[in-house]
């Protein structure tokens, strides 16, 4: 992000970014005056002491949070920002890629950042922040971002493309990487995405990235990364289903959200097996059952009951109030004989995700929750958090995507009987003792990538790793031989921070006491910030006493990212990790311009 201060005192900016959920972020710093800023992870309110006290003493400083009830949002206070200064903010992240139903692997970008709704029951409705409607400031005028971005792994690349925008792709003689650019520029009214094909399957791999032997902790082992695309024999999906249906119908999902919901309840409808039970439950500020008396058997007449439901759909019962809904369904046991599914179908537009994810998390064990977020915007911390939370899975819709793959492959899974029994053997030598991250092992899914983090010392030699689990009667087994092991240099240490990431977010779905510390932790240890900690940094060779300015109220010094994100920005994405799209480690400089009076302009 480029900021330039043309006021005559100096200002306190505040941006709100929006994030993938699972993206590590674990560095921020910012260039000014031909000094660096460069911010240390701590303890969140260790943290916001340096920064105030920093501010106190008339020094530039720079702090960048998790939202503390939404993990896909980032707030970054510059304060201090000199009059006449141009600053430069560096933000990294890695994340984990999507491979999509037809094996493309997907990246997306968030440029949309909508409102959300706060219950009348939030605990800190009263007392917001950013989201309260006299914070911020709306951006009128046209604005757009330049994208550049470099595609590179050990696969040959056979095709790059976007469902959403015109791209230049410039492939190398081998194939094996790609520079992709786009012309005229971006208009920052839908995520930016592209797909990255190659020609042949994208296969399981086992991936090697050596630690750092002077650190401490999860950063100081090598960690393992284990791609796998698990089967399970068609036989043990099950019609003994009882799928509920719980439709968003809040005003935030007007225009063509609710069309797509509409279209996606619909595709789901026509695709239920034979003998299985459902309903539809429609929520807003309050919810209604389509089926009163509970679940019914799927079948021509209650599919045309069903139907006429779904196509007098509209966005109109008021408010995103979530959480009713989902204590209905739980507060009354599973139809016995039969498993009990949620597809939750929403934009996420809430903030009280951390609500909704314990609560699902407290049911997971009698009913599993999948979800669809749909629209640019989607909050993946609801959408992927929630299923996450659930033992399901996510999948995000929007109206360009192909939307009948992702409905069948989540039908697939829906219908598919849990796995139990799961365990992760690693044969290394010398014997040692190898870790699970997290020690919990994700849900598996057939035919679905499945990612698995190890840890493992130095000097050890990986002979196989074997996945087991029980389906039913039919025992699963996914191995992978030492022998196909890639090892990665990477400075960056993108699979540990991954790893960390991955811990940091199984750890909010629990509940025990002292789980809070050891996110601090893993955070401080990785670098990765989390709900608990801060990336915070201090210009120490500034130090001339502010004044008090107008410019301080957070109304005159908030961006105002609140309905839309990133205006002119230029982000330079590269793929630093020899990973066929397995993760990306994004680097990102954004260039703001808004034309207001004693604002930052670019």
């Amino acid at each position: 992000m480029v900021y330039h201060n043309t006021a005559a005192h100096p200002l306190q900016v505040q941006a709100v970014l929006p994030v993938e959920e699972g993206a590590a972020v674990y560095h921020c710093e910012a260039q000014l005056d031909g000094r660096t800023i460069v911010t240390h992870c701590m303890e969140k309110k260790k943290a916001e002491k340096v920064y105030k006290e920093a501010l106190k003493e008339g020094k530039t400083a720079l702090m960048t949070r998790e939202d503390p009830d939404s993990s896909d949002i980032l707030t970054l206070n510059l304060g201090n920002f000199p009059a006449g200064t141009r600053a430069k903010v560096t933000l990294c992240l890695v994340m984990e890629l999507r491979v999509e139903t037809d094996g493309a692997i997907s990246f997306v970008l968030p440029t949309v950042l909508n409102p959300r709704y706060t219950p009348a029951d939030h605990p800190r409705r009263q007392d917001w922040d950013w989201r309260r409607e006299d914070r911020g400031v709306y951006v009128t005028q046209p604005y757009s971002m330049e994208v550049k971005a470099q595609v590179c792994g050990s696969h040959q690349i056979s095709r790059i493309v976007s469902h959403t925008d015109p791209l230049n792709v410039t492939l190398t003689d081998d194939a094996m990487s790609a520079q992709v650019s786009q012309d005229g520029g971006f208009s920052c009214d839908h995520d930016w995405s592209m797909l990255v094909y190659y020609r042949s399957a994208y296969r399981p791999h086992l991936l090697r990235e050596t630690g750092e032997r002077s650190a401490t902790g999860i950063m100081k082992d090598d960690l393992l990364m284990l791609n796998l695309f698990p089967e399970v024999p068609t036989n043990t999906y099950s019609s003994r289903n009882e799928i509920i249906f719980v439709i968003d119908r809040s005003e935030s999902m007007h225009g063509q959200k609710i069309e797509s919901a509409r279209a996606t309840l619909l595709l789901f409808l026509k695709s239920l097996p034979l003998g299985c039970l459902f309903n539809v439950v429609s929520f807003g500020s309050s919810f209604s059952v389509l089926f009163k008396k509970g679940s019914r058997v799927y079948s021509e007449t209650t599919l045309r009951e069903a139907c006429q439901l779904q196509a007098a759909m509209k966005a109109d019962m008021g408010g995103t109030e979530i959480l009713a809904p989902l204590k209905d369904i739980y507060d009354k046991p599973p139809t016995p004989g039969y498993s009990r599914q949620i597809l939750l179908i929403t934009d996420g537009e809430v903030s009280n995700v951390d609500q909704v994810r314990k609560l699902v998390g407290r049911h997971a064990h009698e009913t599993r929750l999948f979800s669809v977020g749909i629209g640019h915007g989607a909050s993946t911390a609801l959408v992927c958090g929630a299923a996450r939370a659930g033992r399901g899975r996510s999948e995000m819709v929007v109206q360009q995507g192909p939307l009948q793959q992702k409905v069948m492959g989540l039908v697939t899974s829906m219908v598919q009987e849990n796995i139990q029994e799961v365990t992760v053997a690693c044969e290394v030598e010398p014997a040692c003792r190898v870790t699970l991250v997290p020690k919990v092992p994700p849900v598996i899914f057939g035919g679905q990538h499945l990612i698995l983090y190890a840890r493992v010392p130095p000097a050890t030699q990986v002979k196989k790793i074997t996945v087991r689990g029980q389906l039913g009667a039919s025992p699963i087994l996914n191995t992978m031989e030492g022998k196909h092991l890639t090892v990665v240099h990477d400075e960056a240490k993108s699979i540990h921070r991954l790893a960390a990431r991955s811990q940091i977010l199984q750890w909010q779905l629990d509940e025990e006491e002292g789980v809070a510390e050891d996110m601090v932790a893993l955070s401080v240890a990785s670098g990765v910030v989390c709900c608990h900690t801060a990336l915070v940094g201090v210009d120490q060779e500034s130090g001339k006493p502010v004044p008090e300015s107008p410019c301080q109220d957070p109304r005159e010094s908030d961006l105002g990212y609140r309905s839309r994100s990133y205006s002119q920005q230029q982000h330079v994405l590269s793929s630093s990790v020899d990973v066929p799209c397995s993760s990306l480690q994004t680097r990102s400089f954004f260039s703001s311009n808004q034309q207001r009076p004693r604002r930052c302009r670019g």
